[in-house]
């Protein structure tokens, strides 16, 4: 599987979205907004089923007031974490 393809890819770029909108106590529409997208978009981003394209990575970024880099680095350490929490419970259930 590639990492495009990745579901725990996508499920920790959608909780870095997710969680960074919730700090800034915006709602899904108010996001959208600021990104210059549709609110079901945002949604289905937020529930895995979107993907965004790189345009639209540095559109939340800058509607987020983060740099695109840190978005994917919070990115990057929620699918290590996610990586990381797999193959404890693989390593667990084989023992």
């Amino acid at each position: 599987m590639t990492a495009a393809r990745d579901p725990l890819l996508i499920n920790a770029f959608a909780a870095a979205i997710k969680s960074r909108r919730a700090t800034m106590g915006w709602s899904q529409e108010e996001l959208a907004w600021r990104a210059g997208v549709d609110r079901t978009f945002i949604a289905r981003l937020e529930s895995c089923r979107n993907q965004p394209s790189l345009s639209v990575v540095f559109a939340l970024a800058e509607a987020l007031k983060v740099s695109s880099a840190t978005l994917m680095s919070d990115t990057q350490c929620r699918f290590e974490i996610e990586q990381a929490s797999r193959a404890d419970s693989k390593h667990s259930a084989a023992e």
